[in-house]
Formats: C-alpha cells, structure tokens, sequence
C-alpha cells in the first residue's frame, strides 16, 4: 500500500491522494531538495514510453496509468531524473508524441493562429492536430538545459535559456493577493535546472524554500517537511 503524496511507483505527487498527472517533476523536485534518487527506468520504459506505430513512433504517457500525451513539464522531469537526454529525444526531432505527424509548414501557422489568445489546452479538446509539431516539442531553453547536462557545447540555445530565466525570475508569486501557481511552478522548475547544472549565482536569486513551500502549501507534504527541517 502507498504512503500518502507516494503512488505505487513510488511517484511524488502534490496531493495525498498521491493522483496528480505530474509525478516525474514532482519526483525531481523530490531528488534535487534531498538527493535521494529513486530509480523509475523500468516504470519509465514499461509502461509511459510508448511507440505506437513503429520503431521511430514516440509517445511519452502522462503517467503510467493515463494514456494523454505528457507535458512539458514532465519532460524536464524525465531529463532531471535521468531516464532521457539529449540522444534520446534528438531521435524523434526533439518531440515527444505523435512524432510521425509532420504537416506542411502553413498548417502548423494556420493552426498556431486558429489557436491564438485560446486556453493552452484548446488545441487537445478542439483536437488541432497540425499543432502537435510545436505542442508536443522541446523548445530552445530546455534544449541547452539538456546540451549543459550532458556536457555538450551549446550554441544559440544559451540566449533563450537566459532570457528565460530572466523572465520567470520577475514574475510576482501573487497578483492582488491571489496565488500565482504557474508563475511558482516556472521558478521552482528553474530552481531544479540551475541546481542540475551545478549553478553558482543564478540560483541564489531564487528562494526556493520560500517557492516550494507556496506551491505545495501542504505542512504535511514531504516536500514541505523536509524544508521545515533543513
């Protein structure tokens, strides 16, 4: 039987109810605030990475149990806790689902413009399937993240990565007293990158006691207990 917060891979999530569809960064945050690492490979691989079509087919699950295409999010998790790199995703042209699918250049514009100032999940609910090329890929930031990772030289990857960082820095926690989630979620996800890549002054701009505990807002949370205790 799962403790609480832990699912039956031994998954972090942010509820009790150990139910969320975001176990691996959860799971990172874990490993980079107490440096216990858990090893998922064989969940990973078992049961979320998934080749539906062929060989060169790649969808990567929400979790082992929900068959939706994971996030962004996810994916750096994945990165995080080691079990995909660089050499993996290079692959599949840095995507992660429905990679196969390759449309004419205009209909990923035409899609990107049909979906415009619409919810982030608009296009899965109105199924606009001419954005998965964009939707379901590794965008530059996260790409030198993986090229720093594995030691490899990094090119122009590196302004977006900064400028990135840059801009999630200076967002507010909250606005008019309400809790800014998505905005705490970025600076906890680039609290887990710096520490990856071994920063020395970057991540000192980030309080990270202070952001994960707001964002897990649980005292009985492992993540919040242990930043009680050290």
């Amino acid at each position: 039987m799962s403790k609480p917060f832990w699912d039956n891979h031994q998954f972090l999530h942010d509820t009790a109810s150990a139910s969320s569809g975001n176990p691996l960064i959860y799971s990172a945050f874990w490993k980079c605030l107490t440096g216990e690492q858990i090893d998922y490979k064989d969940t990973y691989f078992k049961y979320m990475v998934k080749h539906p079509v062929m060989g060169n087919d790649l969808s990567i699950k929400r979790t082992p149990t929900n068959n939706s295409p994971t996030s962004l999010d996810e994916i750096i998790g994945a990165i995080s806790l080691d079990l995909i790199d660089d050499d993996f995703l290079k692959l599949y042209n840095y995507r992660w689902h429905d990679t196969l699918y390759s449309p004419k250049w205009y209909r990923v514009l035409q899609a990107g413009i049909y979906c415009l100032g619409k919810h982030r999940n608009f296009f899965k609910t109105a199924g606009v399937r001419d954005l998965h090329p964009i939707a379901y890929w590794v965008p530059p930031h996260i790409r030198h993240y993986m090229h720093k990772k594995a030691g490899k030289r990094v090119h122009i990857t590196c302004i977006m990565f900064y400028l990135w960082l840059f801009s999630v820095l200076i967002k507010k926690n909250y606005k008019k007293g309400e809790k800014q989630t998505t905005a705490i979620s970025q600076k906890n996800i680039c609290y887990l990158i710096l520490s990856d890549l071994n920063s020395l002054h970057w991540i000192k701009l980030f309080n990270h006691k202070k952001n994960f505990t707001e964002y897990f807002d649980n005292p009985n949370h492992p993540i919040c207990l242990h930043l009680q205790n050290n």
